[in-house]
């Protein structure tokens, strides 16, 4: 409907029946554009109001884009605590390894089973019965959020050999120190491109001893990577350390 047709619709509106609600629905409707209001009502004692909410409103956008414009992506703390939280009462009737898996396959994460050489990245096509003969053998966190408080689905898991963290702009310090829950199986880890993660946070890794392999690079929180990996490895003899950057070795013009 043209704005001419909504304007002479409306004022034979106003002038017969005087319904403010119908009145106040076809102004909201132009509440959030530029449109010019339709001329049968700019003299509509509704009309100023919706100009000063009109004005309001545009306001309250540009505040909201000023504010959040400088908030970082991760900052929204209740969508992360509400996709990492542990739900004991879930892990009591789904058991440890099925509640994890609901927790990586939730953040975009990848899973393995110990039965099973497919990994599985589709939360729908989790198992609906006999959950605990499913147990998981690998964990892909790849470029996912999740966070600290998340990795405390760890606890309990007796088959974990492989966590990749690779891209996890998300995690701190915490979460390593979380994976002490699959100390007596984890053997390979990977914790590269991870920005937030510190020195600190890499001395918990002493604490795993059947760690075989940890391939670690680009962690910028950590100015002398190098060192502190010589350090581990002295602390770690039983575990090999990895730090090439696949990307960077591609880079590299052929000698």
């Amino acid at each position: 409907m043209s704005i001419s047709a909504v304007a002479r619709s409306l004022s034979g509106l106003i002038n017969k029946t005087r319904c403010r609600s119908a009145v106040c629905f076809t102004l909201n409707r132009h509440l959030n554009s530029n449109k010019r209001l339709p001329a049968g009502i700019q003299g509509c004692s509704l009309a100023g109001s919706v100009n000063s909410r009109r004005s309001s409103w545009k306001r309250e956008i540009l505040l909201q884009q000023s504010v959040f414009a400088n908030i970082p992506k991760r900052t929204f703390w209740g969508l992360d605590v509400a996709f990492n939280k542990v739900d004991e009462e879930r892990v009591r009737l789904a058991g440890p390894d099925r509640a994890c898996a609901e927790w990586v396959l939730r953040n975009g994460g990848t899973i393995k089973w110990t039965t099973s050489t497919k990994y599985l990245k589709n939360y729908n096509l989790l198992p609906s019965i006999d959950f605990e003969s499913y147990k998981i053998e690998e964990i892909d966190l790849t470029a996912t959020n999740v966070i600290g408080l998340g990795f405390e689905h760890l606890k309990d898991l007796q088959h974990v050999r492989t966590i990749k963290l690779h891209g996890c702009r998300t995690i701190q310090d915490d979460a390593l120190g979380h994976l002490h829950f699959v100390k007596d199986s984890l053997e390979s880890l990977d914790i590269s491109r991870c920005p937030m993660i510190t020195q600190k946070g890499l001395a918990q890794l002493q604490e795993l001893k059947k760690l075989k392999q940890v391939i670690i690079y680009d962690l910028i929180e950590i100015k002398d990577l190098k060192s502190v990996v010589s350090h581990l490895q002295q602390a770690m003899p039983w575990c090999s350390f990895d730090t090439s950057d696949p990307q960077q070795d591609q880079d590299q013009p052929d000698g």
